[in-house]
């Protein structure tokens, strides 16, 4: 794999980062201090109204039990959402259409062989059905245990929904960088990570194509602790678990369509190993490893800027 070539950002995850938790909240507070700011509240309320109208309808639709839709319902959609995606990828990587897309590949040709991509789809699978699941039932019991979950067919205001999410952020990036760190170390790496850098270029689908205990530890954990710490509502994890899903799916596609969080980083990562472990970037500028990818970056800006 040759070094990352497409359209450069403008600004690091890190800056993004900085500037949710900084300004934004500085912002939304002064808005808030303003005499038209109860004219917003009532806006949002009725659209509150509307969504738990129609979270009624679909709980009496598909069934309200707690056990179902925190293992299988939880589980079913996100896998769903998962091979839904990574296959329209899949398509655009080895038929090279649409080719408005080419445009935003950040990589070169990645070349994939069916021998290489039943391993892939055997092991995401495993991940999926034996990993996850059973992850979700002691997950569950868990919070049953904890015995202060939110009723399920009362959704959580807006300032609730918002908090929750915003926490979720700090603790991923917590947890995703010092697993991911973890596991890099050559005492695990042979025969946990090393499995999931095999694709050097990596593809969407290769996001769950990890060893089951890194899948566990790595991607699983990260992504779902804030959400028990915070005694997140049901609504909650399920919105912040898709967005996980749909980030990691773009992370490792070699894409980078539209606004969506760029995946240069985690490509990156792929392509050196030992840069770029965290998910949002405010840990590897704070422990330095992202150096090599901003020289990377401000090489791209200053070859964009001479063509």
């Amino acid at each position: 794999m040759t070094a990352i070539t497409g359209r450069p950002p403008k600004k690091s995850s890190a800056d993004k980062f900085l500037l949710f938790y900084g300004v934004i909240p500085v912002f939304l507070l002064c808005v808030s201090l303003q005499p038209s700011w109860h004219q917003v509240k009532s806006g949002w309320a009725d659209i509150g109204m509307r969504i738990q109208f129609l979270w009624e309808k679909v709980l009496d639709w598909i069934g309200d039990d707690s056990f179902n839709l925190y293992v299988y319902g939880m589980n079913g959609w996100n896998i769903a959402v998962y091979w839904t995606i990574g296959l329209a990828y899949l398509v655009v990587e080895m038929s090279d259409w649409p080719k408005w897309l080419i445009r935003y590949k950040i990589q070169p040709t990645v070349i994939i062989d069916k021998k290489r991509l039943t391993s892939l789809f055997r092991l995401t699978l495993f991940n999926q059905f034996f990993v996850a699941i059973p992850f979700s039932i002691i997950g569950y019991y868990v919070l049953k245990f904890q015995g202060t979950s939110p009723p399920i067919r009362e959704l959580p205001t807006f300032m609730r929904l918002v908090v929750n999410l915003a926490i979720f952020i700090p603790i991923q990036e917590f947890f995703a960088y010092y697993t991911h760190r973890m596991f890099h170390h050559r005492l695990l790496y042979k025969w946990t990570h090393k499995v999931h850098h095999e694709w050097t270029a990596p593809i969407a689908l290769s996001a769950y194509y990890n060893h089951p205990l890194d899948h566990l530890i790595g991607n699983i954990l990260p992504a779902t602790v804030g959400a028990s710490l915070t005694n997140a509502h049901f609504f909650t994890t399920w919105i912040w678990l898709t967005w996980a899903t749909v980030r990691t799916l773009s992370d490792h596609s070699g894409y980078h369509i539209f606004t969506f969080p760029s995946p240069r980083r985690h490509d990156f990562h792929h392509l050196k190993f030992t840069e770029c472990f965290g998910v949002w970037g405010p840990l590897d500028y704070l422990h330095g490893t992202e150096t090599l990818f901003r020289k990377n970056l401000t090489s791209l800006q200053s070859n964009k800027k001479i063509h």
